[in-house]
């Protein structure tokens, strides 16, 4: 039985195919159209995942969408109405995003005209039962505490609920303006970074700071009993409709004026971004806290934008006595498409089979053939495996980057080995040549280590598998001027841990640089340039080679070098 999930019309469009309960086929619209974060119908994504398995729309039994316009819509009125004038400027700006949920299965039709309003039947599922849905349904255990933090769905910016089995209760929610979501976007537009976007710049951003202004935020955003918060909405006007800027004129009064795109960053940015960044782990933390509480869980499925925060992970998983913490690699928007289709299945056909996801390579790959092809014209080599290892490890050694383009493209927002961009993490100035030469972004950026899982403890002190990227861990301290191109200012490191019975090749390619290193460790950051997706195709990704610094490509099992 065929289940197919989507999403659009907000941010990370994306589409997800079970098979009898399990993904076979996910990937993100913005990897077939290159417009980034676009929240635009998923055609191609759901085209993709159809070809993947051979199959039509016809073919299918279900289809699952992650939102219910009308759900919590007495709520939404009564906002607007609490806040007019002001707040009809919201209504007209996310009015069309209403209308278009509405329309979400009329579009399906419109696309693949085999869809009939018979077959498949079309299911709406709320937008936070999406997200927890992704995290608990794919989750190592069957009985959880769930916790959902984002923008804002249908009205919940934060929901609270306990999975057990197949079904997912709600204990509570946050509703808009209150969001932790809105309160990140608002000050990553204030910092100067794009909203919706760069959310990852401002915590990178944090890690600079000083705690100057930690306790204005926590005036702004106030602790509320057993896992509620508030905002004082008198610091902002994304609740009107206001996006430049997000914030208000009392805010901009008490922290001084914004930093537009561009501008020098000053140390009161820093402090601004560490101010932030504390106050959201502290509310994410009292809501987690709360809800253990409340369910006795020893285990926690975490979804929702708020839920890339690497930082706040790792917090997350170290602090509050869980046995284990779970986060899916698609745990923004993207992710509640495979949510949807999860719910879907778990709860409205009373299936019980259980989604082992333990890896993210759900996206599309490529035939040796169309490798080739994509070089054609210019010199290349066509290596064995053995060899395409030996030849990557020792231009890794020599201090070469190298894109690596190899097998299905990973699904959510991080770069895994498949769609990557690989270097050496041991000299220092490594970062600032990829930041400048290579990735054309800001110089504060930190880059990530992978390592074999069963070598992660030896340079990172942690035990725990961190195979999405999501968890921040410190360095061991013999190890942190040894890997100074991927420690953070304070010791830490995003880590990858990499088993070889989920990624062979990848796990490989750190063995083999161990021969010429000594280290098992190498620099990892996705296959793409600042502002533009992650590359899909062969010729997305030539196409990044010739485009920046990037020594040497490993396209399949073509290898092609630039002159020195």
């Amino acid at each position: 039985m065929y289940v197919l999930g989507f999403n659009c019309y907000v941010f990370n469009s994306a589409a997800v195919l079970l098979r009898d309960g399990v993904p076979v086929a996910a990937a993100q619209q913005e990897r077939f159209d290159r417009n980034r974060h676009t929240g635009e119908f998923p055609k191609d994504a759901i085209a993709y995942c159809l070809a993947q398995e051979g199959i039509g729309l016809k073919d299918v039994d279900h289809v699952a969408f992650h939102w219910r316009p009308f759900h919590d819509f007495h709520r939404r009125l009564g906002q607007i109405a609490r806040g007019m004038p002001a707040s009809l400027r919201f209504w007209n700006s996310h009015g069309g995003r209403w209308w278009n949920m509405i329309r979400a299965p009329e579009d399906l039709r419109r696309h693949f005209p085999e869809a009939t309003k018979q077959r498949p039947r079309f299911w709406r599922v709320r937008h936070h039962l999406c997200h927890g849905s992704s995290a608990f349904f794919c989750a190592p255990f069957d009985e959880a505490a769930i916790l959902t933090v984002d923008g804002s769905g249908e009205m919940a910016t934060t929901t609270l609920a306990h999975g057990r089995g197949s079904e997912i209760e709600t204990l509570g929610e946050v509703y808009f303006p209150h969001s932790l979501g809105y309160l990140y976007v608002s000050l990553t537009h204030y910092l100067g970074f794009k909203p919706d976007s760069d959310e990852y710049k401002v915590m990178a951003l944090s890690a600079l700071g000083q705690p100057t202004f930690r306790k204005d935020f926590e005036e702004i955003v106030t602790l509320e009993g057993e896992g509620s918060f508030r905002l004082d909405l008198d610091y902002f006007g994304f609740q009107h409709g206001i996006r430049d800027p997000w914030v208000s004129p009392r805010f901009i009064e008490r922290f001084g004026p914004l930093r537009r795109r561009g501008e020098p960053l000053e140390q009161r940015h820093y402090d601004i971004a560490f101010a932030l960044q504390k106050r959201v782990e502290d509310v994410v933390l009292h809501l987690a806290r709360g809800l253990k509480a409340r369910t006795g869980s020893r285990n926690l499925a975490y979804a929702g934008g708020v839920a890339l925060n690497s930082v706040l992970n790792t917090r997350l998983r170290e602090e509050l006595g869980f046995d284990e913490v779970f986060v899916q690699p698609g745990a923004n928007d993207a992710g509640t498409a495979l949510g949807a289709a999860l719910y879907v299945w778990r709860h409205h056909l009373k299936q019980d089979t259980r989604c082992d996801f333990r890896s993210a390579a759900l996206g599309p790959a490529f035939p040796d053939e169309a490798c080739q092809a994509a070089l054609a014209g210019r010199p290349h080599e066509v290596l064995g495996e053995e060899a395409l290892l030996e030849r990557t490890a020792k231009a890794l050694a020599a201090g070469k980057v190298v894109g690596w383009f190899q097998g299905r493209m990973e699904f959510g927002p991080r770069a895994l080995g498949h769609r990557s961009i690989l270097a050496d993490p041991r000299p220092a100035e490594m970062k600032d040549r990829i930041n400048a030469k290579v990735k054309h972004r800001e110089g504060f950026r930190p880059f990530a280590p992978a390592v074999p899982l069963e070598e992660a403890s030896t340079f990172f002190d942690s035990t725990r598998p961190s195979p999405f990227m999501l968890y921040v861990v410190p360095i061991r301290e013999a190890w942190v001027d040894r890997l100074a191109a991927v420690a953070h200012v304070d010791g830490t490191a995003r880590l990858q841990t990499v088993e070889r019975e989920v990624d062979p090749l990848f796990w490989g390619l750190l063995r083999a640089f161990e021969k010429e290193s000594g280290v098992p460790v190498i620099l990892n950051t996705s296959f793409n340039v600042m502002g533009e997706p992650i590359v899909c195709t062969p010729e997305d990704a030539v196409a990044c080679y010739d485009g920046t610094g990037i020594d040497a490509l490993a396209l399949g099992p073509c290898w092609v070098e630039k002159p020195e």
